[in-house]
């Protein structure tokens, strides 16, 4: 499945022109956004009869920089091979396993398709009076 985020890579150009008093707010739709995902991925490997022991692997980190007055807020979500030895099942869950088997559990990027319109609406909610 192939996920269209040039709008949102967009946007998040555009960010870097928004006060800095909004910086929190956006932060908190961020993670909140990166929250819903987790969870839905969760949800989808909990459902898995041979895979919902990589669900407790799943977790997200916000990876937020700024350098020459611009702020970049993004989080990384998903297995974490760092804090739990399951994660390395959800790859094979996702997409399969060289010798076959695996591939049961819903791709990422749709949890993160779903995620998107909520995303987008409580970002404008912000970022209303700015555009």
């Amino acid at each position: 499945m192939s996920l269209d985020d040039s709008e949102l890579r967009m946007l998040s150009q555009n960010l870097g022109l928004v006060p800095d008093g909004l910086i929190p707010k956006v932060r908190g739709v961020v993670k909140k956004g990166a929250l819903n995902v987790k969870t839905a991925m969760q949800q989808d490997l909990r459902k898995s009869n041979y895979f919902k022991v990589a669900a407790r692997s799943v977790d997200f980190e916000e990876v937020s920089s700024g350098a020459f007055g611009q702020t970049n807020i993004a989080a990384e979500i998903g297995p974490n091979k760092s804090r739990h030895a399951a994660a390395g099942l959800a790859g094979i869950a996702y997409f399969g396993g060289a010798n076959g088997g695996g591939g049961t559990v819903r791709d990422p990027s749709e949890a993160l398709a779903d995620e998107a319109p909520n995303f987008e609406k409580y970002l404008l909610d912000v970022l209303e009076g700015l555009i």
